[in-house]
């Protein structure tokens, strides 16, 4: 095998998936508003997460999550992510848009400064590629949550 194929795309995306997804290719479900994204998010991701996570679903054309990746895991405040780290899934699985979330162990659903900041680094950084960022949320409980979408940082 030569070192093109051992790197090639193809198998990248395989590597991906099965490193860092949660929630993939059986399964489909479109989504059309914040309250749908956290309870799948809630179910598939944040119910047991005794820390911090950031995850990335992605999104066909329709609006139907094709896969929600595990960004990053942190500690029980933070998390650290890049837009690099939430758009490199979102182009190996050619989506067509992304959907971001982490949680707040601490059950406080507002969004810190640093949250506002990243948003706006994501939602730049789609543009820039052509995959728009939806939403950004704050995931606190099964149905506590704010879409940062909702507050203009997107």
């Amino acid at each position: 095998m030569t070192l093109f194929e051992d790197y090639s795309i193809s198998k990248a995306r395989v590597q991906l998936r099965e490193k860092k997804r949660f929630y993939g290719p059986g399964e489909r479900t479109q989504v059309t508003s914040p309250d749908e994204v956290c309870r799948l998010l809630w179910q598939e991701v944040y119910k047991t997460a005794p820390c911090e996570v950031f995850a990335t679903c992605l999104l066909n054309t329709a609006n139907v999550v094709q896969t929600v990746v595990k960004t990053s895991e942190g500690g029980l405040s933070g998390t650290v992510v890049s837009p690099r780290d939430v758009y490199q899934p979102a182009l190996l699985d050619n989506a067509s848009a992304v959907i971001c979330a982490h949680n707040h162990p601490s059950g406080n659903p507002e969004p810190s400064r640093e949250d506002i900041k990243m948003t706006r680094k994501l939602s730049e950084a789609g543009d820039v590629l052509g995959v728009p960022l939806h939403d950004h949320l704050i995931i606190t409980g099964e149905s506590g949550y704010t879409s940062l979408a909702e507050r203009g940082a997107v």
